[in-house]
């Protein structure tokens, strides 16, 4: 009796550990994203088995490569070659299989109010190598189906003492353009769970030249974002409060060189641009 009695605490001691393990919804072959509205795209790579939940309530499962004819790297092709991907999406309101390809048709696929783009297969192609099915893995985009841009946001005006307040995270600007009073910049950065803000900053003091030289800073607070996915999305700043300044404390009145730098402090690539009024 005594034996059967140890025995029965173990085998319920070893069910209630097994229950306590799979309780868990995230396994190590699983991540989550929070998407919303305003972000451009967000780029994520699935290892071949695994799968991503977006919104807690979607999940994309790479389930594996159904063929593979790309032309490899160290060869010479008359056409490029297509691979054929195979996902699995599984959300509320559906359960469907989809093929992707890498050159032919279709690309993507929508579901709900987003659309999920195959943009690579992953590794390339080797003449004298075979890729086991476990090696693949593939960069997913997924985007807003609508691709609506958010209504442009205020530049900050700021004593150039009070850069203290410009949040530091990293912020990778890949392009800009300034039309009139608006400027555009598209942007990246790693993230995927918490909101980030992304904010522009400009000194009301100025460098005194030929023309007048305006420094402005980006700002990026990531929220301590931990998720490592790569997001773009395009943010647009009106220069109204800037250029008002400009008038009625110094009484400039046509045009400016604007220095733009990165929340770094780093000068971007192109930093100067010229904004006239």
């Amino acid at each position: 009796m005594k034996y059967r009695f140890v025995i029965s605490i173990l085998i319920s001691g070893l069910l209630l550990v097994s229950c306590m393990e799979n309780h868990d919804p995230l396994g190590p072959d699983t991540r989550s994203i929070i998407l919303s509205k305003n972000i451009d795209s967000i780029t994520v790579r699935l290892d071949y088995g695994h799968q991503i939940i977006i919104n807690n309530y979607a999940l994309l499962k790479f389930e594996g490569v159904e063929s593979d004819s790309r032309c490899p790297i160290d060869a010479i092709c008359i056409w490029p070659g297509n691979g054929e991907v195979k996902i699995l999406l599984t959300s509320e309101r559906q359960k469907q299989n989809f093929t992707l390809n890498t050159f032919l048709e279709p690309h993507k696929f929508s579901f709900d109010d987003f659309t999920v783009e195959l943009k690579s297969l992953n590794p390339s192609r080797r003449a004298d190598q075979q890729i086991k099915p476990n090696e693949y893995s593939i960069d997913l985009m997924i985007k807003p189906a609508s691709n609506s841009s958010s209504a442009s946001l205020p530049v900050k005006l700021i004593e150039g003492s009070n850069a203290d307040q410009i949040k530091r995270d990293m912020l990778n600007v890949n392009s800009l353009t300034l039309t009139r009073d608006d400027l555009k910049l598209n942007v990246s950065y790693s993230g995927g769970c918490k909101e980030h803000v992304i904010e522009l900053y400009a000194f009301k003091e100025i460098q005194k030249s030929n023309l007048a030289q305006v420094t402005l800073l980006l700002s990026h607070n990531a929220n301590s974002d931990m998720c490592e996915a790569y997001l773009s999305k395009t943010v647009s700043f009106n220069l109204s409060n800037l250029k008002n300044h400009l008038k009625f404390t110094y009484n400039i009145s046509d045009k400016v060189l604007l220095i733009i730098h990165d929340p770094s402090g780093r000068p971007l690539r192109d930093p100067v641009i010229e904004y006239s009024f």
